[in-house]
């Protein structure tokens, strides 16, 4: 059983994220599709199979062109003040894309270590990563020095919880950030390569 439970598991873990990459990229096929096909096909006077296809790999290519150029990091700035400036949008783009990062852009990593945490009772451990020092005030409050801790979940680490925990109570692991969401992701499967994945 426990064979089984561990090749269910691995399945899982494997097709979880394929999976929501898939339907990510139906349902932009389908957007893009449902606007443009009709109007193409009239204008080109006949069908072609496989045009909502080629326009969204089309359509996301042009935008990474259009992304990595000057016009368009200086459009794309633009947006992101724009959006930084509407109260309750702000704070959904921006944390969205703050983690999207984490993930996702080695060289743009918000967290900043990871660490070892009793959450969320006494005897438990989890992994955590730490994103700052807590507000002085919260310091000032409890009187430690405190850190601000975020623990994610299993497999989906976008998601988690924000922990404020003293500096004393926090125990630094040698794991790379990588590394860690890697083992987070799985569930525990896999698990850090020394030569690799270990820190220093």
């Amino acid at each position: 059983m426990k064979t089984i439970r561990k090749i269910f598991l691995t399945g899982l873990f494997v097709f979880i994220p394929i999976g929501v990459t898939i339907s990510v990229i139906i349902w932009i096929f389908n957007v893009v599709d449902s606007i443009f096909r009709v109007p193409l096909e009239r204008i080109i006077g006949f069908r072609i199979i496989g045009i909502g296809f080629i326009l969204t790999i089309l359509i996301i290519f042009g935008t990474g062109v259009f992304a990595t150029n000057y016009l368009g990091k200086e459009f794309i700035d633009l947006i992101e003040r724009t959006l930084s400036k509407i109260p309750i949008v702000k704070t959904v783009y921006l944390s969205i894309k703050q983690l999207i990062d984490t993930i996702f852009m080695k060289q743009r990593y918000a967290f900043k270590n990871t660490v070892l945490v009793e959450y969320p009772s006494k005897g438990i451990f989890t992994i955590g990563f730490v994103t700052a020092d807590a507000p002085l005030e919260v310091s000032e409050k409890v009187g430690e020095n405190m850190k601000s801790i975020f623990i994610p979940t299993t497999p989906n680490p976008t998601s988690g919880m924000f922990v404020m925990i003293s500096q004393k109570n926090i125990t630094p692991l040698n794991i790379s950030v990588e590394a860690a969401l890697k083992l987070v992701i799985s569930g525990g499967i896999l698990l850090p390569e020394k030569t690799n994945e270990m820190k220093g």
